[in-house]
């Protein structure tokens, strides 16, 4: 009768669905089929992570092979139970489906109950938590629904056990399937981005997370992007209170800007607080920040942090205001707003950083104070100065005291302009000598000192004002060179005009008249190069670079720069003027061979200016003797003449040779200014190129 009817419902055209006729077919031929229901219980169950009672999950250690090297996994695999009837494949499929999103939950629900409570847990992670808490709240009202119709369609399924299933039926498997594709998309997502953060945390979370929206997908951006702004909402926290306020405050160390570990007490020097108080950590910045934007924003927040902390700002209040208007809600949603906030901000900090070196601090006054006394650019200063040191300098430097150089520096201030200078700039002034040797002059060890506090420390640092020191004693033994080559022609000078004098009255000795006359001839060309050297140091170097360095204080794109910039320019400007002023450079392993040649020539006038002095004061006794009436000199005073004689032309030898090599290095030196230091010398080709064989060859010192 039933096969009669069906044949009916065939003959009038009506549509019977596949699967009525399929277990239809499968009831004639034996082949009973699970009941749809009892499937979808078991489904029910999946979703949850349970074993029903036709499909079971079975879960296997799966161990690595000898060519796989990753650790022991876990294999889930389904079993169906088919003794009560068989499983389709369609619906084998689908099952797997819903099995699947059951080990996501649950793999998912693992991971917020192991951190969600966990002590110590980062911000980061708790959103994380948060958000995928919220999607198992979602989830499990998805469950709670499935199985309130599910009940309803098994009692009504009780109540008329031969009615066949309805093909509209809302809770059949292919509906089930259908409804939990999304949920399995959002779930398969947040699962694979849970296990890749189980060990990441702060801005290297938010970069993992970060990776998946770099798709075509509208779905997955569009979840992605969603989940971000939750859990990067701590990071952008920590982010506003950075930039506006100067201020870290991470307590779980997530952002990409923590303390240094070399610690800063209260009293730290400003160079230390600046260079050493904070860190950028590259590995936790989040991958939708570059270098220079991160950069950009820890140059702000150090730049904030600096003006509270070391600058005494008291009108900081004003500038703070003007940040907070430029608003404090930073979101991951907005990256354009974002970028216009860091732009803002970062201009506004660091004009305000800026203005106080240059305004409250008077950080140019200082630079060029620098110039001034301890590049010897204040001539009358440093005239002054000799005058009233000098005689002291030529003794043994223990007889330098404290009381005493620094009554000749206050002296040299009032015999000079250096007087109408700004109080402060000379108060940071001082003299002293450094600690000496047992065969050390005074000129050995005389120093200049200038002393700067924080915050200007933070330019001026340590090593910037060794920097200034080292020019100080190199262009100090400069002035000493000139002092003594000026002293000498003007003693011998004068010893010559005695001799012209004398002559008249008596005959005067061949050898002395030529040798004092020699020896003026000397020394003259050995002024000529310590003045030509003075008159490159100053202009060449010092003036050239002081007026790069007003130009960049001067110009409107300081504006756009921060310390960092600053320190960095300056920098450069001093190296700038060692390299020049030391003649350093040329070949690889050869940088310092001019320089030290030129401190070697230096050392060599000295010594000529001192066989010169003794010179004159023996020219000066024999003059006295023939002038009283003397005839022969004596045995000795020969002897004398011709040691001095010896000992003046073997200065005069090692000089002349020496600025040959000399000559012939600047010739090939890569810094055309430098390179003019030749011509200088030898305008008048006065010293002849060697052969090539002595260009690099120059005497040895006695």
């Amino acid at each position: 009768m039933a096969t009669t009817v069906r044949v009916t419902e065939l003959q009038r055209g009506e549509r019977v669905p596949k699967a009525v006729l399929l277990s239809r077919l499968r009831e004639r031929t034996g082949c009973a089929q699970v009941p749809e229901i009892a499937l979808l219980r078991d489904a029910v169950y999946l979703l949850q992570g349970i074993c029903g009672e036709h499909v079971r999950i079975r879960r296997d250690w799966q161990l690595p092979s000898a060519t796989d090297e990753r650790a022991p996994r876990i294999e889930v695999r389904l079993e169906f139970d088919e003794s009560a009837g068989i499983v389709s494949a369609p619906t084998r499929d689908v099952l797997n489906r819903v099995a699947e999103l059951g080990q996501l939950y649950s793999r998912v629900s693992q991971f917020v109950d192991e951190h969600r409570d966990a002590q110590g847990a980062p911000l980061t992670t708790q959103s994380l938590c948060h958000f995928a808490a919220n999607e198992l709240s979602s989830y499990a009202e998805l469950i709670a629904r499935l199985e309130t119709q599910w009940a309803r369609y098994a009692e009504r399924c009780a109540a008329d056990s031969e009615a066949p299933p309805d093909a509209q039926e809302p809770l059949m498997l292919r509906g089930i399937g259908h409804e939990l594709r999304e949920p399995l998309l959002r779930m398969r997502l947040l699962s694979t981005i849970v296990e890749r953060c189980r060990v990441a945390h702060g801005g290297a979370l938010i970069s993992t997370i970060h990776t998946y929206t770099q798709t075509g997908d509208p779905f997955v951006r569009e979840f992605t992007a969603s989940l971000l702004d939750r859990v990067s909402r701590p990071f952008f926290d920590a982010l506003a209170r950075w930039i506006f306020d100067g201020e870290l405050l991470d307590p779980f160390g997530e952002f990409f800007i923590a303390y240094a570990q070399r610690e800063t007490t209260a009293d730290a020097d400003a160079a230390d607080v600046w260079h050493h108080k904070f860190e950028l950590r590259t590995e936790l910045l989040p991958s939708f920040l570059s270098r220079d934007f991160a950069r950009k924003i820890f140059s702000t927040g150090r730049s904030l942090n600096f003006i509270r902390s070391s600058c005494g700002d008291s009108d900081w209040a004003a500038a703070s205001e003007t940040l907070s208007a430029s608003g404090r809600s930073l979101r991951y949603s907005d990256m354009a707003g974002l970028e216009h906030t860091i732009d803002v901000v970062f201009s506004t900090a660091n004009k305000r950083l800026l203005d106080i070196f240059l305004r409250k601090f008077h950080l140019l006054e200082h630079l060029r104070a620098l110039r001034d006394y301890l590049m010897l650019m204040r001539g009358d200063f440093v005239d002054a100065l000799l005058a009233s040191i000098g005689p002291s300098l030529g003794r043994p430097a223990s007889t330098l005291y404290q009381h005493n150089l620094s009554a000749a520096l206050e002296t040299a201030i009032r015999a000079s302009n250096a007087q109408f200078d700004n109080p402060d700039v000379l108060r940071r002034l001082d003299a002293r000598s450094l600690e000496a040797g047992a065969e050390d002059s005074g000129w050995d060890t005389f120093t200049l000192e200038y002393r700067v506090e924080s915050p200007v420390s933070a330019v001026l640092d340590a090593s910037a004002m060794a920097g200034y020191q080292m020019l100080f004693h190199y262009l100090w033994k400069i002035k000493r060179v000139e002092h003594a080559v000026t002293a000498s022609w003007s003693e011998l000078t004068r010893t010559n005009s005695y001799m012209m004098r004398v002559h008249r009255r008596r005959p005067v000795p061949d050898a002395l008249r030529s040798r004092a006359l020699a020896t003026l001839a000397h020394i003259s060309e050995m002024v000529h190069f310590v003045r030509q050297l003075q008159g490159f140091c100053q202009l060449e170097v010092i003036a050239y670079s002081w007026q790069s360095l007003e130009n960049y204080f001067g110009s409107p794109s300081i504006a756009g720069d921060d310390l960092d910039r600053l320190i960095e320019f300056h920098r450069s400007y001093l190296g700038t003027l060692i390299n020049k002023a030391l003649l350093r450079g040329g070949r690889r392993g050869h940088a310092d061979q001019l320089g030290d040649e030129v401190r070697a020539q230096l050392d060599c006038v000295l010594a000529f200016c001192l066989a010169a002095e003794d010179l004159s004061h023996h020219v000066t006794a024999e003059l006295a003797r023939l002038a009283g009436g003397g005839d022969a000199p004596l045995p000795s005073a020969a002897r004398s003449l011709s040691a001095i004689t010896a000992r003046l032309d073997s200065a005069h030898a090692r000089f002349q040779q020496r600025m040959l090599g000399m000559i012939a290095l600047l010739e090939r030196h890569p810094n055309l200014s430098v390179r003019d230091l030749a011509r200088r010398w030898n305008f008048n080709v006065y010293y002849r190129r060697p052969r090539q064989e002595d260009v690099h060859s120059t005497p040895k010192d006695d």
